[in-house]
């Protein structure tokens, strides 16, 4: 971040003194009171040479062919994904964190890619909300293929996989077993108020069933025989 902060500030420095209407010796003698002129004149001579034009040219190509330009900005996806998170209270997923960052405010995407990509997120999300937590088998990693070695993308620069997926397949684990609790939990209720809305039955009939809940009840039984 320091490095890009660096280049942004020498890009806007040179686009605000530079005047190219101007000889060299009189955009050396208009450099600012803060700045020495020989590191002026040193800093015009790299920025005019051929190699670094080159290099500028080069550089604007490549990021016009970029598949996964984002609308955040100068800001980074992992300070994109922090403050997104505390915005919502709860750590965002990869996932949500790329459709938040691929389209306009419309709601449009960006680009085709983008929406290709988007579209398969939701998809995947859709079908198993296990994918939108944070892992190595999110939605952005099944949707974009398996981690280069080094980064982690979506978590900006720096994190490695080690580091970020080992903490958060735990959670994730812990999140998934206490989903299936819960919905052991809710199945026991759902058995409870079925035997007592039989018992209900049963005291309003004198003790015999109905013929529709008694074959209800035998279509149960022959389930549970298989």
């Amino acid at each position: 971040m320091l490095g890009r902060a660096w280049k942004e500030t020498r890009n806007k420095l040179y686009h605000h003194c530079y005047d190219s209407e101007l000889t060299l010796a009189d955009n050396i003698e208009c450099h600012l009171s803060g700045i020495i002129a020989d590191h002026w004149r040193w800093y015009l001579d790299y920025h005019n040479s051929e190699e670094t034009k080159k290099k500028c040219k080069k550089n604007t190509e490549n990021r016009s062919k970029q598949l996964y330009t984002h609308t955040g900005g100068s800001k980074s996806m992992a300070r994109l994904g922090e403050e997104e998170s505390k915005r919502q209270g709860r750590r965002v997923g990869r996932g949500k964190l790329y459709l938040l960052t691929h389209k306009r405010p419309n709601g449009s995407y960006i680009h085709d890619a983008s929406r290709t990509i988007g579209e398969r997120i939701e998809a995947i999300e859709q079908r198993d909300e296990s994918s939108r937590l944070l892992s190595q088998n999110d939605s952005l990693a099944q949707t974009l293929g398996k981690e280069h070695p080094g980064r982690v993308r979506g978590m900006g620069l720096g994190p490695t996989s080690s580091q970020v997926f080992v903490e958060d397949e735990v959670a994730a684990e812990k999140t998934k077993r206490q989903t299936m609790e819960d919905e052991v939990a809710v199945g026991k209720i759902r058995m409870q108020a079925m035997e007592s809305a039989l018992i209900c039955i049963l005291q309003g009939q004198g003790g015999k069933l109905p013929s529709d809940v008694a074959a209800w009840m035998n279509s149960l039984e022959g389930q549970i025989r298989k």
